[in-house]
């Protein structure tokens, strides 16, 4: 026999003697449950995997392993069983005829017969039809899903929502194309969610004749029809199963949604939240909800040795193995089960949960405005409860009976908080926060999927329409507005128990009996398969209502010794209890990750590309930080096994491994950086980066040819250090969804599979080439093709850049020069001129990769201090763009303004010995080129300068009253200086003044001792008529102390080239043309044939290029690798007497040179050890290659 571990919770709600509470349900009018509606899910959200039906049982599905735990190499089965049960009995009289009120029920009891119904759906133990064909079960309601796919709707695949919208009350649908959010349309506070509906009207038990193969009506004995009218098929004529017979069960409609968080301190637990509503006729005087849970710690079977305990302080249970060994000798966890909700007594009068507040419930309306103190029993339990200080309260609505609902500050008191611009986007109105007065679509203009205001949204007062929407903190969406009954009783018992007694699903009486069994009991016995069950004392389950129950799945690996003491130690998992209570509390609302950014992967030869989008870094909102931006940064993991557990080795302080370390992190420039000192688990802090700026690539260079490569790009947010005491940084989750064969069925968008290969023969990479073009600004451009697959063959792009004025060499605008500017560049566009001119590429002061561009520039102003400040690319080393359409710029020999650049400075004709300087401080306003001309006219300039206020030296100094003969202004020279890039009005090279700086003071001017200043010139008339001309700026000084004699100095029509590296200007652009891959040569092919090669050579055992089976029953998947093939052509095998093997028909894109062989013959039988000939014709040129392999088992 085997054995098990199972946990049974039970919520057992009985009558009361207040009735008249029912009412007509208000939400979707669903169909019945069909067998046909039958999907699979996966809560893989985090480090927890559980395989489900979304008919309510859990840890089920078409998977050799339904639940795993950590879902890893390492990890082990936990569950073998998760099922929701909703037990009842039903008081009749003269066989059909419901009798809902208690005391007439005591009043007739003589006359009254009672029906037990336990609705559930454990497959093996439901109650069956005559012929065991059909489950008399819960079964899941078409609508919620989509029908054409053979999964649960789950939040993190848009393809299993429903195409045509959600079901809402009176047939209508809501929100096609957005998730059904717990919260509202699209709202998600949950890494992964999944979201499905059940009903029990296939349960015909008390309503079919039993062990009748005609199965017909019970005509005569006690019988229950929950919906008089309703029938199986009126909604849905195509059910597939008893259409036409009479609605069965108990009338009740369940909704699930389960909750996955990835953040470090959440990412063992999945929280499951059931709605279940009494749909039927009449109200359900004793009602219980319950779960039986099926565990197998460790995944072993006959005998297990399983112990289990429960912690009445933290309403906790929890299962480990005895010895801490499970199958494969692997350690397997401990399982812990957190009850978290009850449904409420909202008609009894009293203060059930001790909150301070009497009989609150979840479906009431708003009502009027009251006091702070209004609806409060008692303030003392009412503010301890809910964690308030008296001066806290404030007026609330009625219906907000914990008066956490905040209304909107709507300042200009126009009813709406957003408005919308031309372009038709929403902006929140100046000083204004809708807080929760956001609608029934739960939608505010703060989320990015706002749509405009909805119904309720301004209103200024809480709204809930059941099965429409409801606003946050109020009603459905409130977790306090119950008052929950709370847990009355526990029991621990064995496999021989649960047998014995007959507490199978299909056992109803029996069932509800141990479901009302008040007492807490505690297993005493030798470890064995144990069973757990929870249960809350009875209260009646009116008509049209709807009540929770919610648990929470815990799992962390505990000190053994611990767990086997006298105190059942287990702190690690008494932790993850209280951060589940924290998410709990808070409606479900927790610290989520960044928007899951899309990645791509190309193969390279020997390289992998990798590129992803931005919509992480730009869109992330964080609702539990009032919707800031928290992302931080991207990580990337490589793994050669498909779940992710390479990168795994990063341990807590107990040598469990906690984190996967990337092989590539880039972090924003926001000084956060280094492991957080806050939100630490197991010891381990969150690394959040080298402040090495944004980037959305990497080029893997460390990979194999022909291996397989799984890449996961995760993006992480910066934690919330003030909540509490710290919330852990999380990133997002890694989400590869496997078939039985370990097969890929689904994965995640920022999940990348590659092999890298060698090219194909004859092939040669795409290219792509500059136009030559002459510009103002000194750097090179140069364009690269990284990805190759995504590159535009035949497109010419154009570049220009962002320039901004930073300044002036000259403050004073009298006396400035019209050249007079110092720019920098702060951004760049890149447009496909091919496709309309198209912007592609873009970066900016806001948004640039990596530390392209520096926050703070600086222009100094004369006596050294910083006169402004200002973003300006990197200038002293190469810079890289981010990839777009399959290119890279790289941007060299940048300046941050204007530069002297001595290395391309130089004569153009002469060679005499002169020394050139720059002006400290102005020449930045001149970046120019600038020649030196020498003549043999002793006139060929003339000082013409006569106003030299500010003339400021190559140091900055000025002269002054005790130095009158510092600058000499009367004199002529042989040589002259121009400005090569700006012209006069004759449209000749503007000439620069020149001033000669008296170094040895003597007031004569001495060509081998002093110094000339070259420098601009504005002229400006007086009101006399006369001309002023000022000296406007210093740009470069140079002198000739280095020559002996005058032999030595420049002849006439020797000229010297003064240049300046400088910014781009705005009328710079730079083209360039991608040219595309070559077509194959047939001389270049056939060449490159002689390099065919196997790999490895021989085959031995395996190789690294085999991927990683976990499944122990999965056989190994062989495999060698054809290297440097054509890209189309056959390969045929022969063994070594010439019997043909198997053919493989290559037909490769142009530049994948390989194939992978499985090593199985055309029939798919394993082939034996030996020589093998391979023969290879190329498709193309006819060309063929014959070689050889050896096979080595």
């Amino acid at each position: 026999m085997r054995l098990v571990c199972t946990v049974l919770f039970t919520l057992i709600l009985l009558s009361t003697p207040l009735f008249g509470q029912g009412r007509p349900y208000e939400g979707p009018e669903d169909p019945a449950g069909d067998i046909a509606a039958i999907r699979i899910g996966y809560l893989n959200g985090n480090r927890i995997f559980l395989a489900f039906e979304n008919n309510t049982a859990f840890a089920v599905g078409g998977k050799p392993i339904s639940s795993k735990w950590p879902n890893n190499y390492e990890g082990t089965v936990m569950l073998d069983r998760v099922s929701l049960l909703i037990g009842a009995e039903v008081f009749v009289r003269q066989d059909s005829i419901p009798v809902t009120d208690l005391a007439e029920v005591a009043r007739l009891r003589a006359e009254i017969d009672t029906l037990f119904f336990i609705q559930s759906n454990d497959p093996g133990r439901n109650d069956q039809n005559y012929d065991a064909t059909i489950d008399w079960a819960l079964y899941p309601v078409p609508g919620y899903f989509n029908e054409t796919q053979d999964f649960v709707a789950m939040s993190n695949f848009p393809t299993s929502w429903p195409p045509q919208g959600w079901p809402a009350p009176n047939f209508a649908t809501k929100w096609p194309g957005e998730w059904n959010g717990r919260f509202g349309r699209g709202i998600r506070y949950a890494d992964l969610e999944t979201y499905f509906v059940a009903n029990d009207a296939q349960d015909l038990e008390n309503i079919v004749r039993r062990n009748d193969p005609d199965q017909k009506l019970i005509k005569t004995g006690p019988r229950y029809y929950p919906r008089p009218g309703h029938r199986i098929g009126d909604i849905n004529p195509d059910v597939t199963v008893q259409r036409g017979m009479p609605w069965g069960g108990l009338g009740l409609r369940v909704s699930l949604r389960g909750f996955q968080w990835n953040n470090p301190e959440a990412r063992d637990i999945i929280f499951l939240e059931y709605e279940i509503s009494n749909i039927s006729a009449y109200d359900l005087p004793s009602c219980g909800f319950g779960f039986f849970l099926d565990t197998a710690i460790g995944g072993e079977h006959s005998p297990d040795g399983d112990v289990g305990y429960y912690n009445t302080k933290l309403d906790l249970a929890y299962c480990w193995d005895y010895d801490g060994v499970g199958a494969g000798g692997l350690s397997p966890g401990i399982l812990g089960m957190a009850y978290l909700e009850s449904p409420g007594k909202p008609f009894d009068s009293r203060d059930n949960d001790e909150d301070g507040l009497i009989d609150e419930k979840r479906d009431n309306p708003a009502g009027e405005k009251v006091g702070p103190y209004d609806g409060i029993a008692n303030l003392a339990s009412f503010l301890e409860f809910y964690n308030l200080q008296e001066s806290d309260l404030k007026e609330h609505f009625q219906g907000d009976e914990d008066g956490d609902w905040v209304d909107g500050v709507d300042l200009n008191g126009n009813g709406a908080y957003a408005y919308q611009d031309a372009l038709g986007d929403w902006y929140l109105e100046p000083g204004e926060n809708p807080g929760n007065d956001v609608g029934l679509d739960g939608v505010g203009p703060m989320d990015i999927n706002y749509h405009g205001p909805d119904e309720g949204e301004g209103n200024h007062r809480p709204d809930f329409v059941e099965g429409v929407g409801c606003e946050p903190n109020f009603a459905a969406t409130d977790v306090s507005e119950s008052d929950m009954v709370g847990l009355t009783s526990f029991h621990l018992f064995d496999y021989y128990q649960w047998t014995g007694n007959n507490w199978l699903v299909k056992d109803d009486k029996n069932v509800w009996d141990l479901m009302n069994d008040p007492d807490f009991r505690a297993y005493i016995g030798e470890p064995n398969s144990i069973y757990f069950q929870f249960s809350t004392s009875k209260f009646p389950f009116y008509k049209g209502r709807t009540e929770r129950i919610s648990i929470a799945m815990l799992h962390t690996y505990e000190n053994l010794a611990g767990l086997q003491s006298t105190a059942h130690s287990a702190p690690t998992l008494f932790r993850a209890k209280e951060t589940a209570q924290i998410i709990y509390e808070k409606d479900y609302r927790f610290a989520q990750p960044p928007l899951l950014p899309s990645l791509k992967a190309t193969a390279g030869d020997g390289k992998v590309i990798l590129t992803w989008d931005d919509r992480a870094d730009r869109l992330t909102r964080e609702p539990f930080l009032e919707n800031i931006n928290d992302f931080e940064g991207y990580k990337l993991y490589r793994a050669t096994d498909k779940l992710m557990s390479d990168p795994e080795v990063v341990t807590d302080g107990q040598g469990t491994r906690m984190f996967r370390k990337p092989i590539y992190q880039c972090d924003l420039l926001d000084n956060i950086s280094g492991y957080a000192d806050f939100g630490l688990v197991g010891g381990t802090s969150f690394y959040l980066g080298d402040e090495t700026g944004l980037t959305h690539y990497f080029v893997d260079e460390n990979v194999l040819n022909g291996r397989t490569y799984y890449y996961a790009l995760v993006a992480y947010d910066f934690g919330a250090r003030e909540v509490g005491g710290g919330i852990s940084p999380t990133e997002n989750n890694i989400v590869i969804e496997l078939d039985e064969a370990e097969e890929i069925i689904r994965m995640g968008n920022n999940i990348a599979v590659v092999t890298p290969h060698q090219n194909a023969a004859g092939y040669d990479d795409p290219t792509v080439a500059g136009e030559a073009a002459e510009t103002f600004g000194s750097g090179l451009v140069e364009p690269l093709i990284v990805d190759r697959a995504a590159i535009k063959p035949g497109h010419t792009y154009k570049l220009f850049f962002r320039t901004d004025t930073v300044g002036y060499a000259r403050r004073n605008s009298g006396m400035r020069s019209s050249h007079d500017l110092i720019r920098c560049n702060s951004g760049l566009q890149v447009y496909d001129v091919s496709d309309g001119n198209r912007l592609v590429y873009e970066e900016s002061p806001a948004r640039f990769p990596a530390a392209n561009i520096q926050p703070e520039g600086k222009v100094l102003t004369l006596d050294g201090t910083v006169e402004e400040t200002f973003p300006c690319y990197e200038h002293t080393r190469e810079l890289f763009t981010d990839v777009f359409d399959g290119l890279q710029l790289k941007l060299s020999n940048l300046t941050v303004t204007g530069e002297y650049d001595a290395a391309a400075s130089g004569w153009v004709t002469g060679s005499a010995p002169i020394a050139i300087s720059p002006s400290t401080f102005e020449s930045a306003g001149f970046p120019y080129t600038y020649d030196i001309v020498f003549t043999d006219d002793d006139s060929a300039y003339v000082c013409d300068i006569n106003r030299f206020n500010y003339v400021y030296n190559l140091e900055g100094n000025t002269g002054s009253s005790s130095a009158p003969f510092k600058y000499l202004t009367k004199f002529a020279l042989p040589f002259y200086v121009v400005n090569r890039d700006v012209r006069d009005k004759n449209g000749e090279p503007e000439r620069l003044g020149l001033l000669v700086e008296d170094l040895n003071r003597n007031g004569a001017f001495d060509i081998f001792e002093d110094r000339f200043l070259a420098g601009h010139r504005t002229e400006r008339p007086t009101i006399m008529g006369t001309l002023n001309v000022y000296w406007a700026g210093t740009v470069f000084g140079f002198d000739f102390h280095q020559v002996m004699s005058e032999e030595e100095l420049p002849n006439p029509d020797d000229i010297y080239r003064v240049k300046f590296r400088r910014p781009f200007s705005t009328a710079d652009s730079v083209l360039f043309t991608v040219a595309g891959e070559t077509a194959v040569t047939a001389a270049a092919l056939d060449e490159d044939m002689a390099r065919i090669r196997v790999v490895p050579n021989p085959y031995v055992v395996t190789n690294t290029m085999e991927p990683a089976v976990a499944n122990k029953y999965l056989n190994q998947r062989r495999r060698i690798m054809f290297t440097h093939l054509p890209a189309r052509c056959t390969i045929r095998i022969f063994t070594s007497s010439g019997i043909l093997v198997d053919t493989i028909e290559v037909e490769n894109p142009p530049s994948d040179g390989t194939v992978h062989w499985d090593l199985l013959t055309r029939e798919g039988l394993e082939i034996a050890a030996g020589m093998y000939v391979y023969h290879v014709k190329a498709e193309v040129t006819g060309k063929e290659k014959i070689g050889k392999f050896a096979v080595i088992k």
